[in-house]
């Protein structure tokens, strides 16, 4: 896939059953996926993605203020949260959140 391609991203499931974000490049290569991608990243991932400190990524969350939507996953209203990676994809590109992915593992 090509740095200035469009990816089509939808879901999936992988070889041992979790679900993944499918993402494909508009060049047609056939059914396999480019690439397959976990559904949500945390709070922490995300903020990295998007060039925030992890600490002004939690209070933006907290306040509605974050750049993306976040859910609200911890069983204390506030204290942990996931978000979306399709959006993210948009928002800075494939390649970008491909790195930071493989980079925080």
């Amino acid at each position: 896939m090509t740095s200035d391609e469009k990816p089509t991203v939808s879901g999936g499931m992988d070889p041992l059953g979790d679900i993944v974000l499918t993402v494909r490049g508009d060049s047609g290569n056939g059914d396999a996926p480019d690439y397959e991608l976990p559904p949500t990243v945390t709070l922490d991932q995300a903020a990295a993605i998007l060039g925030i400190e992890p600490e002004d990524a939690v209070v933006q969350a907290r306040e509605g203020l974050f750049p993306e939507r976040v859910i609200d996953v911890g069983e204390t209203p506030g204290t942990r949260f996931s978000v979306p990676v399709a959006p993210l994809i948009k928002r800075v590109g494939l390649d970008r959140v491909r790195k930071a992915l493989r980079e925080r593992g």
